[in-house]
């Protein structure tokens, strides 16, 4: 993913799911069950953040949101990536 200039990978570890919990109060099986909704920002930025976790362990919510503020066309791409990225994470751990 592109983003703020720079080539971003998103990597979902263990303590990178850890971290999305808290921020959301859901599993990641109740985010699948749920669905996802693109226009759902607050839930498409912390997916994001979470996944960039592994790189940076200051990067907020808050920042990554500007990120897309300054380049808005970025951010449709950018969360797509990160819902597929996020479930075979998520399915390579399970096993599922």
């Amino acid at each position: 993913m592109k983003l703020s200039g720079k080539e971003m990978e998103l990597k979902y570890s263990v303590n990178s799911i850890r971290a999305l919990i808290r921020e959301t109060g859901k599993t990641p099986m109740q985010i699948m069950q749920d669905g996802f909704d693109p226009s759902d920002f607050e839930l498409g930025i912390t997916l994001i953040w979470a996944g960039l976790l592994w790189t940076n362990r200051k990067v907020t919510p808050d920042i990554v949101g500007q990120w897309f503020d300054d380049e808005p066309e970025a951010y449709l791409p950018a969360v797509t990536e990160a819902v597929q990225t996020f479930l075979h994470a998520f399915q390579r751990s399970l096993g599922v």
